[in-house]
């Protein structure tokens, strides 16, 4: 082989890409095994003898790091190269070394990573809160630029001038005392952003000599979004499969859920819900939204209710559009017949009664809402039945295991009230007989329901 085809050889076995350049600065009294920079590609790495590789050495894992005193070195340039040898393909990784003295070394006076925080939808132009002055200082006293180099997203965030109370990207503070504030450049919401790290770096006007800092920002929920429904109408149909609904049940008994209305709340506030148009068919559970069927029409019924959802914050906030609910019951004949014995029964019973001088009435349903708090002392009066004359006495018809009644129409607590054992309709249901005796001998005795809703 000529000499030319040799060289041809050596030439296309061994390609030479163009040095990619990293620049590093470390303090003069770095102690043997500082570490200066390490590389991602480890494999087949090699520092190249240069005039000041003796300082230096390069470990298995790609880390350059000192081996001796590097004090002389200050203010000198130094250059490392740095030989990746990949088979056929060799690329130059050229080091850029500044030894400074550490008094002139830009840092800043804090070395833990700041904490602030803004309200969400402040004006443009808001400071801050939490951050100090950012200062990076050395002994040379030289004028600093600042810029936000990472984390910025949107361009969020800019910084002010102490010293001129200009709001810019990049500032360039020449005075001693000076240094920047942290700054919102637009109005925040915290449900696309809820908190912002930003890197902030300190540059001197040679561009070497750098100081950074991170500061992370959590913007502050305001109470600025309504609850909002997943759907304007909701059907609820019971009774009859052959309609269409959102939810169809052939089954159902007293206080189960005939359906379930939901809203949402984008600040992640917990909602609660009632009924605009009160009935006497349906109630709603408002932690859940669940509504519940309280008593079988005798007939068949559609019903258009509203319902309001409201988050738990102070103060609060209403769904702007309530959700329209739709419910139809039609009971099945043989229901209807049965209703019919029923009321026959009853009105053979009532006849009977009266002819023994005792008559009944059913007084209407009492719904009253008490917190979970209410009922935690046995024995507390916490609700008063009302007289209409003064010669009726009260008495609990069956065993409650929350509410005993005394003659006189108290109200207490049996057993403390448990928000968890009180089931998913979060209600205590009793009935009352009145007795009312009469001058003659006559006694009428009254029923009456009393639901008691309880809320944590």
């Amino acid at each position: 082989m000529s000499l030319n085809m040799l060289q041809l050889a050596i030439l296309s076995s061994l390609i030479w890409i163009g040095a990619s350049k990293t620049i590093s600065v470390i303090p003069h009294d770095a102690h043997p095994g500082y570490s200066v920079k390490k590389f991602n590609h480890s494999e087949n790495l090699k520092l190249l003898d240069s005039d000041f590789s003796q300082f230096f050495t390069m470990l298995q894992d790609g880390s350059i790091m000192t081996t001796s005193d590097v004090s002389s070195l200050v203010n000198h340039p130094i250059d490392l190269i740095v030989l990746e040898d990949r088979g056929n393909v060799s690329t130059k990784h050229k080091l850029e070394l500044f030894v400074l003295d550490r008094r002139n070394m830009l840092s800043f006076d804090f070395d833990e990573e700041l904490l602030g925080h803004i309200p969400e939808n402040s004006p443009s132009g808001t400071v801050v809160s939490g951050i100090p002055l950012l200062q990076a200082t050395s002994d040379l006293k030289v004028p600093v630029s600042y810029s936000i180099i990472a984390g910025n997203i949107g361009q969020s965030f800019e910084l002010q001038d102490s010293t001129t109370g200009d709001i810019l990207p990049n500032i360039t503070i020449t005075k001693p005392l000076g240094g920047v504030n942290l700054v919102s450049s637009q109005i925040l919401d915290r449900e696309e952003t809820g908190r912002y790290v930003l890197t902030i770096q300190a540059v001197d006007p040679s561009g070497i000599n750098k100081a950074v800092t991170n500061v992370v920002i959590d913007i502050e929920d305001e109470n600025d979004n309504s609850p909002v429904f997943t759907q304007k109408i909701y059907r609820f149909v019971v009774g009859d499969d052959s309609l269409d609904g959102d939810n169809v049940t052939m089954i159902w008994k007293r206080f189960s859920s005939v359906g379930k209305v939901e809203a949402t709340d984008a600040d992640g506030d917990k909602v609660a819900y009632r009924l605009a148009t009160p009935t006497n068919f349906l109630v709603i559970v408002p932690q859940t939204g669940d509504l519940l069927l309280t008593q079988e029409p005798i007939e068949e019924i559609e019903l258009e209710l509203v319902v309001e959802a409201h988050d738990l914050r102070t103060p609060s906030r209403t769904s702007p559009r309530p959700a329209q609910v739709i419910f139809h019951f039609k009971p099945t004949e043989s229901s209807k017949v049965d209703i019919d014995l029923d009321f026959q029964r009853l009105e053979e019973v009532e006849l009977h009664r009266s002819k023994r001088r005792v008559t009944r009435a059913v007084r209407p349903t009492k719904r009253i809402e008490f917190t979970e708090t209410d009922g935690e002392t046995d024995g507390r009066v916490v609700f008063q039945l009302e007289k209409e004359t003064d010669r009726e006495t009260f008495k609990i018809r069956d065993e409650n295991p929350w509410v005993t009644v005394d003659p006189n129409g108290s109200v207490r607590v049996k057993k403390k009230w448990d928000y968890e054992e009180l089931g998913p309709e979060k209600t205590i249901d009793f009935w009352v007989t009145i007795t009312n005796a009469e001058k003659g001998g006559l006694k009428c005795k009254l029923f009456q329901r009393f639901l008691f809703t309880v809320f944590i």
